[in-house]
């Protein structure tokens, strides 16, 4: 006799498996681990690197930027900081558009090291879109945008 609570009588309509919030965050969680490997050597972490690789596309962000382009969240972005602060790779100054915010850039130590493993993330997208022509790495990449914008309304 079946329960409610037998898992073989409850069906959810809801196939995991052709979900895409789903497959995005299970692609790029096998792309973001790879990658996380490749980065021991240089000692970052994957969040790390995305501060380093943001600060090094548009330097002097603040914190509040930075949560946005790293997709990092706000706690755990302040102890990114100090710690790459610490390792000589960023650094804080007074923001000149807003003297209340504190300013971040990579200093010649975290450019260096930004620029050395710049190549090895090209790479490693590469081979991850190996089997895209280039019109479909595009149409992804648009799509992933207008999917992420679209995703705003439900923060």
């Amino acid at each position: 006799m079946k329960t409610p609570t037998d898992s073989r009588s409850i069906k959810v309509d809801h196939d995991l498996e052709k979900a895409i919030p789903y497959l995005v965050t299970r692609a790029g969680a096998r792309m973001g681990n790879a990658f996380s490997n490749a980065l021991k050597p240089y000692g970052l972490s994957l969040s790390e690197w995305r501060v380093c690789a943001s600060l090094g596309y548009k330097p002097g962000q603040t914190l509040s930027e930075l949560v946005m382009h790293a997709s990092v969240d706000m706690s755990a972005l302040s102890r990114i900081v100090d710690r790459l602060v610490q390792q000589g790779l960023v650094r804080r100054a007074k923001s000149e558009r807003d003297g209340r915010a504190v300013s971040l850039s990579l200093t010649p130590k975290g450019a260096a090291l930004a620029r050395e493993i710049a190549p090895l993330a090209k790479h490693y997208e590469k081979v991850a879109l190996t089997r895209f022509t280039e019109q479909e790495v595009e149409v992804l990449r648009r799509l992933l945008i207008q999917l992420y914008d679209n995703a705003e309304p439900l923060e």
